[in-house]
């Protein structure tokens, strides 16, 4: 039997993501998936058969992720999935709201379903069906999730996060199980959901702090914040310039790079990656598109893009005007604002804290409670200037 693994070099993600017929002849295909958790960029992905997303200037950026603009083609393939701990964690509120959209707007092509908690236990089985006209061709269970990192996606086997494998197994008893859950199962639009289940600000992967030893007892947390796991890699992405020993707010870059005399939409933002995060693997190859869940609830489709680097030097959503809109929205600022170090200074943060969690989602943290001082930026010449001013 075949094992298929991610650190043997593996790309799984090709392997059950990526159509298997010939490209002449894709009428009627579709992939079925039961897995435990998800990151709803692995269904895009699925649903557009591509590796990466759309370039900046692509026309189709704009609703790649929203589906606002979605028309299948020739080679688009309907999808079923079931996320089996779906009433565990494994799906946020914010998460279960974006696939209920997608079903809405796919005009049939993305079926999202949830064990019905009435008829069915919870699912931790991980399975990929490709059928065509009905028919069940081919089939792989295994551990790997329909997620970032329980897929490898945008990352080779040197920089594996997650080893899983899969194997083939019978396309039989693979399309029997798979009508049994499903049988047992609601679409996550049915509005019965939203009385049976109970969805978290955002994943448990994000919430549940497993590094924490089982006694003493812990204290109630105050907030699911505070549940986050402390363990996971982060990095700190700084909203204005960091050069040597000199800071200064962005004129034209970064978060203001919408203000350059040359944009239209004065939104346009980027979070610039530091060369050491860069070159190493936190987050995947360039241009691969991932979820950032964020404190305030919020869901961000984002990937790194420019530079020659593995993974870019440049950070921002999809429509990369999107990101301007929701910082400046969270800074109380209006549309197209400068952002400076005295606005990041009276705001009471001056980065992001991004966490990349076990499932290969990521976390951003722009929280005011949680930052720590900045005494990079009350040294800023236009920051001391202030000061000097006063003392006049």
């Amino acid at each position: 039997m075949e094992i298929y693994s991610s650190l043997m070099g593996d790309n799984l993600a090709e392997l059950v993501l990526h159509s298997p017929y010939p490209k002449g002849d894709r009428a009627g295909q579709e992939l079925w998936a039961v897995t435990g958790y998800i990151s709803p960029t692995a269904v895009l992905r699925a649903l557009y058969q591509v590796k990466y997303a759309p370039t900046k200037r692509s026309g189709d950026a704009a609703g790649w992720g929203e589906l606002s603009n979605f028309r299948p083609g020739r080679r688009t393939p309907k999808i079923h999935i079931l996320v089996g701990m779906a009433r565990d964690g494994a799906v946020s509120i914010t998460t279960h709201e974006i696939f209920k959209k997608w079903v809405k707007a796919s005009n049939g092509y993305i079926d999202v379903r949830y064990p019905d908690p009435r008829l069915s236990p919870l699912v931790h089985t991980k399975l990929y069906a490709w059928a065509q006209n009905g028919s069940f061709d081919i089939a792989y269970a295994g551990s790997a999730n329909l997620s970032t990192d329980g897929l490898n996606i945008g990352r080779d086997a040197s920089e594996c996060q997650q080893e899983n494998i899969l194997v083939p197994v019978s396309v039989e008893y693979a399309k029997k199980y798979i009508d049994t859950l499903f049988d047992a199962s609601l679409s996550c639009a049915d509005p019965v959901v939203d009385s049976l289940f109970t969805f978290p600000e955002a994943p448990s992967d994000i919430l549940a702090n497993k590094s924490l030893p089982p006694v003493p007892p812990l204290p109630e947390p105050k907030s699911e914040r505070e549940e986050r796991l402390k363990d996971f890699p982060s990095v700190n992405l700084y909203l204005y310039s960091r050069q040597g020993k000199k800071s200064s707010s962005y004129n034209g870059a970064g978060i203001n790079w919408g203000l350059r005399p040359n944009r239209s939409n004065k939104d346009e933002a980027y979070f610039g990656v530091p060369a050491r995060v860069g070159v190493s693997n936190f987050f995947p190859l360039k241009n691969t598109p991932f979820t950032v869940y964020c404190d305030d609830g919020a869901e961000l489709l984002m990937r790194v893009a420019s530079g020659w680097r593995r993974s870019g030097k440049d950070m921002s959503t999809i429509h990369n005007g999107d990101l301007g809109t929701y910082i400046r929205k969270r800074m109380g600022l209006k549309p197209g604002t400068k952002v400076g170090i005295r606005e990041l200074l009276d705001y009471g943060r001056t980065y992001v804290t991004i966490t990349r969690t076990s499932e290969g989602n990521y976390y951003l943290d722009f929280s005011p409670e949680t930052a720590e001082p900045d005494e990079f930026a009350l040294q800023a010449p236009e920051i001391v200037n202030e000061f000097s001013h006063e003392d006049d």
